[in-house]
């Protein structure tokens, strides 16, 4: 049964696929919501527009040539192609094409995964020199990959054979490299070589080959393999391998600090430029080692011959030393020793030779970078409440002894000591801004911000963090100095300063609200109170006059219950002290409540329904407070609605501790303003003259403090023109 327009357009939106309508010159037509994501625009802007504008270059000739392929005989083909995002920086496609009617239909999917593996494929293929391939043994099928190609210099468009294969290698080995496969085939067992071939255009290369078999029922099937470009790391080993008399020219070639050292003998060789270096006598070939170690400081020499014995003694061949050597001009130098060792079969050192680097001007230049740091340390100790300098990198390359002790506190690293990234252990709430404030630092831009933490005691601190970049010589930035001033106290003041002007916006707006609302609620019932009176002087029907009596018992009772209201809001501690609390029904109670405000709920034509708990709960309130603030919800609830429903439930089963009764509506809703002031005093959401309903404005104060004073909470969510549910939370008896 084929779709209908509806169901069709349905699984348009629903589907994962990318669906668009193409003129045959790439103009979009249409398009389903989920190619969105392909354009970083609003999607009214996007028809007209052709989709080669949002294809990343090098695949737009690729689409081209796709679409101009498309014809009457030739009706569908499909094809890859990306997009950019500045999310996931680039998405793969691959779309189906059908021509219809001279229109393009294109369904795409998703295959990002599979082109990064691609790319990373071919990207490692060409880094490493490698390539991968496969044999069948059953068709003598054979495969290689773009790699094959490349190391062999071959046309990769011609198709692969066993023999093509083998061609490659210098007919000397292609016996013994047909066997390594026949073998593999035969024994069921890999294979590993290294051979030289000559590639298409004639070069020699060595390539390391390795082949691994797939086996089913204890037959080889299958036949998947490496292939690797060895050359270099071939002709390297070769270069090694050189003469006893190589090894002669190439230390007859390094003149400057050579010394031969045979042990035995306890005679040290040193070139003649060494022996000028350090003003030994040029006519000897040989010098004692005594006459050398004379030459240390004292102060070196004790540490210089332990370090020189345990050398000797360790294993490995290799020989390292330092100490400060008498000079030719005068004074001591800095040097470095490093040695190769022979030994004999017994593993003891008979024979070094080495090299005596001059490194006292390093080891000046590292004195002064001690130096430097410790200055600076003691500036960084001394200056903003905290500073910490960067590399490029965001590592930590210094930063004061505070920061240091809340690092340590909370990351258990000492950041001056172990290399640590500043965004792995900084405080949470400052990461949030960091990478952006780096990055324009890194810029060349000085950036600044605040922030707000609270400090290991739980106590609110402010900050103002500055980013400043430092430059070399090359007014190129190298590191980045961040430094954080605590300006808590200046914070507060001005918070507390706006919070003073905010109270005293809101006790105005108090004054005015309590003065509109009580004029307006005394007022009323009292003109209805006059008005009334002076029509009962004039009427003499009984059913007039009835009538008339109950508009003034009315507005009596409006305003007895204004004043009652304002009574109990003053009486709020009184009450307190004066609780009568008894363990009662919840049940039972609500009910009662539910029951007295029906009749108002049914002249609104209200559903008006109540769902009681099976459990009947218990609860231990003072029963008439309990019930004033039930009702007042309920009153407000069948006041503000004027369709719908009103739901009352009575649920504790999920609570061990508390009884949940709520108050739903679909009356007219609170705004999320409005929502965080319907509990205060003389509060309304309409008032003055403009406002839509009568009260006071205290009965949800009134409550909220009723339920309060005993031990409960009273929740509200609303949605404007949606309703609203109010959450009574009691305890329960226990």
């Amino acid at each position: 049964m084929p779709f209908t327009l509806e169901q069709f357009e349905i699984l348009s939106e629903k589907t994962l696929l990318f669906l668009f309508i193409l003129k045959k010159d790439g103009k979009i037509v249409a398009f389903n919501n989920r190619c969105e994501v392909l354009f970083p625009m609003d999607k009214s802007e996007i028809k007209g527009k052709y989709i080669t504008d949002y294809i990343i270059d090098e695949d737009v000739p690729i689409f081209k040539d796709s679409v101009c392929c498309l014809s009457d005989k030739n009706r569908m083909i499909n094809e890859s192609f990306s997009f950019p995002s500045g999310k996931d920086g680039v998405l793969s496609l691959k779309f189906d094409f059908t021509l219809h009617n001279n229109l393009i239909y294109a369904a795409g999917i998703d295959t990002t995964k599979e082109y990064k593996e691609h790319r990373a494929l071919l990207t490692i293929s060409k880094l490493t020199k490698t390539g991968a391939w496969y044999f069948n043994p059953k068709n003598n099928e054979m495969y290689w990959s773009k790699g094959c190609y490349l190391i062999k210099e071959a046309d990769p468009n011609i198709s692969m054979t066993r023999e093509k294969g083998a061609s490659f290698y210098p007919k000397d080995s292609r016996a013994r490299v047909e066997n390594y496969l026949d073998t593999l085939i035969k024994e069921k067992r890999p294979y590993e070589y290294t051979e030289k071939i000559i590639t298409e255009k004639g070069n020699e290369k060595w390539v390391k080959v390795v082949g691994q078999p797939v086996i089913y029922k204890n037959e080889v099937i299958f036949v998947n393999g490496t292939i690797a470009d060895v050359t270099d790391r071939h002709n390297y080993i070769e270069r090694l391998k050189y003469s006893e008399e190589t090894k002669h020219l190439a230390l007859k070639g390094i003149q400057s600090g050579l010394f031969d050292h045979h042990i035995a003998k306890n005679e040290v060789f040193y070139s003649i430029d060494f022996k000028k270096m350090l003003g030994l006598p040029l006519d000897q070939d040989f010098v004692a080692e005594k006459e050398f170690t004379k030459m240390i400081h004292p102060d070196d020499l004790k540490d210089a011959n332990q370090r020189h014995i345990k050398n000797l003694n360790q294993e490995g061949n290799h020989y390292y030393n330092h100490y400060r050597l008498k000079h030719l001009q005068g004074g001591f130098r800095h040097y470095e020793v490093y040695g190769f060792r022979r030994k004999n079969k017994k593993g003891e050192t008979t024979r070094m030779i080495g090299n005596l680097i001059d490194v006292h001007q390093k080891k000046i230049n590292e004195r002064t970078i001690v130096e430097s740091k410790n200055r600076l340390q003691a500036m960084v100790n001394n200056g903003f409440a905290y500073t910490v300098l960067l590399n490029t990198k965001g590592e930590i390359l210094m930063t004061d002894d505070k920061s240091v002790k809340i690092i340590e506190r909370d990351f258990k690293v000492n950041p001056n000591k172990v290399q640590s990234r500043f965004i792995d252990v900084m405080p949470l709430n400052f990461k949030n801004s960091f990478a952006h404030e780096f990055n324009e630092a890194l810029k060349g831009n000085i950036v600044k911000k605040e922030i707000e933490r609270i400090t290991h005691n739980g106590n609110t601190q402010w900050l103002e963090s500055k980013y400043t970049p430092i430059l070399d010589q090359e007014k190129t930035v190298n590191s980045v100095l961040v430094s954080f001033h605590d300006i808590t106290e200046q914070k507060l003041a001005e918070i507390a300063i706006k919070e003073s002007h905010i109270k005293e916006q809101e006790l105005n707006s108090l004054k005015s609200n309590i003065l509109s609302n009580f004029s307006h609620e005394i007022r009323t019932p009292l003109n209805g109170i006059m008005t009334v009176s002076r029509l009962l002087l004039d009427e003499d029907k009984a059913e007039e006059r009835e009538k008339l009596l109950e508009y003034l018992e009315e507005s009596k009772n409006r305003l007895l219950n204004t004043i009652n209201n304002l009574s109990n809001f003053s009486e709020i501690e009184a009450i307190r002290n004066n609780l009568n609390l008894q363990e009662i029904d919840t049940n039972y109670t609500v009910e009662t409540s539910f029951r007295e405000y029906k009749h108002m709920a049914e002249a609104k034509r209200l559903l008006y329904q109540l769902e009681l708990d099976q459990a009947c709960p218990q609860i231990n309130v003072d029963e008439d407070l309990f019930r004033t603030a039930l009702n007042n919800i309920i009153h407000n609830a069948i006041k503000y609605t004027n369709t719908g429903s009103i739901i009352i439930k009575i649920k504790s089963e999920k609570s061990k501790n508390n009884v949940y009764i709520s108050i739903t509506d679909t009356g007219i809703g609170i705004d999320k303003e409005n929502l965080k002031k319907i509990f205060d005093p003389f509060m309304q959401e309409s008032i003055g003259l403009s406002r839509k309903y009568e009260g006071t404005g205290m009965g949800l104060s009134l409550s909220k403090r009723y339920i309060e004073i005993l031990d409960g909470k009273i929740k509200v969510k609303s949605k404007i023109g949606k309703g609203t549910e109010f959450k009574i939370i009691i305890p329960k008896c226990l």
